[in-house]
């Protein structure tokens, strides 16, 4: 939990949300971004930082998508944009907070939902990065859960 708040997050409620919005016909990026304004709270504010990270991790033209370990590098910046060797911040200061792991799922959901192995790829993206993985993991796992 953040210390600027005592909200629990409600991955599993915010997730089941998600899903059905998916089964629907609803892409995951929709869906996640609709869910969490449903939801509101820490939940929409997180991952409003998840998708604006995604974005700049994708858009060819931003430094961040120009690096070798671009995955590394977003989950380490996150919340702040990427200028190559001028973030501030390194991966072993990543930290393993349950906001921490959800944030970087998400970040992991969005980059992958549209891929033919999303949960594949998701998860062997999610194995070469420092932090928690098992926590990301199963967030992920519970996101592709047909």
């Amino acid at each position: 939990m953040s210390e600027s708040t005592k909200e629990t997050l409600n991955i599993t409620l915010f997730l089941d949300d998600v899903l059905t919005k998916v089964k629907e016909g609803m892409s995951y990026r929709d869906a996640i971004q609709l869910s969490s304004v449903i939801i509101g709270g820490e939940i929409a504010r997180l991952v409003s930082q998840a998708v604006n990270k995604y974005q700049e991790a994708i858009f060819e033209k931003t430094e961040l998508s120009k690096q070798a370990n671009v995955d590394e590098c977003a989950l380490a910046s996150m919340g702040k944009l990427w200028h190559g060797e001028n973030f501030e911040g390194n991966s072993e200061q990543m930290r393993c907070t349950q906001e921490e792991s959800f944030l970087d799922a998400i970040y992991f959901i969005l980059k992958y939902a549209k891929s033919e192995n999303a949960l594949e790829e998701a998860l062997a993206s999610n194995d070469t990065v420092c932090g928690d993985k098992t926590a990301r993991r199963a967030i992920i796992e519970m996101a592709f859960d047909f």
